[in-house]
């Protein structure tokens, strides 16, 4: 039972770490398209805060969440691996409503235009940690 879990944890990450090599999302900033890579977004995410993008900030935090989950699972704290995937999912998952991002530091929004690869496998990933 226990190589099995550590084998869908593994799975887990590395599906986590496929998301990191797509882009995220789209946004049209003054007439421009621009693509978000997943990476950027995970690595820009934990300072996006003090520029003002709580949303984002929020929506960032899911990680967090889910590297809990990840831990909880090998302590063997298996609902409360659950409840925090759980919580990484509806987080995350509340991006697909926002129509907009923060776009420049002075609280200029850029509209989404679409949700990416990068996005929809980092959901997976959530989703997988919640059923191992």
């Amino acid at each position: 039972m226990q190589k099995l879990n550590n084998r869908l944890i593994l799975i887990t990450l590395l599906i986590f770490m496929v998301s990191l090599f797509f882009d995220a999302f789209t946004i049209r900033d003054m007439g421009r398209v621009i693509n978000y890579p997943s990476f950027e977004v995970f690595l820009v995410g934990p300072i996006s805060f003090f520029g003002g993008a709580g949303r984002e900030f929020l929506t960032w935090t899911a990680n967090i969440w889910f590297f809990v989950s990840i831990v909880c699972v090998f302590r063997k704290y298996y609902l409360i691996s659950i409840i925090s995937g759980l919580i990484a999912f509806l987080i995350a998952g509340s991006f697909t409503f926002c129509e907009e991002v923060l776009a420049v530091e002075n609280r200029r929004t850029a509209e989404i235009i679409n949700l990416n690869a990068g996005y929809s496998i980092w959901l997976i990933s959530i989703l997988s940690i919640i059923f191992s």
